[in-house]
């Protein structure tokens, strides 16, 4: 629908993938603690989900939105084919769990 989202990519480039998912509320910053450990040896994606930290609100924030918000950033960090590990706290698990469902 537009909503534009602020994403963060940390540790090299050609390794395994990482996508955290934030609770309510909450933003990137949840997760520093767990980047600072997984970036030496993965490639670790994170992203404000809308209406939080740095991604504005937008009209919608249902389950819907939030997943295909997910199959966004899927799509812009990660090759064709590519698959990544996805761990979602609070809110981000029903993230996770609504694109899954798909």
């Amino acid at each position: 629908d537009g909503a534009r989202l602020h994403v963060e990519v940390h540790g090299p480039e050609s390794a395994p993938p990482v996508v955290l998912i934030h609770g309510w509320t909450c933003s990137t910053a949840f997760w520093a603690a767990q980047i600072r450990a997984l970036a030496a040896g993965h490639r670790v994606i994170a992203y404000d989900q809308r209406g939080h930290g740095r991604s504005p609100a937008s009209r919608s924030c249902s389950t819907d939105a939030l997943a295909d918000d997910l199959e966004a950033v899927l799509a812009a960090t990660l090759a064709p084919g590519e698959k990544a590990v996805l761990a979602g706290h609070s809110m981000g698990g029903m993230t996770v769990l609504a694109a899954a469902g798909r």
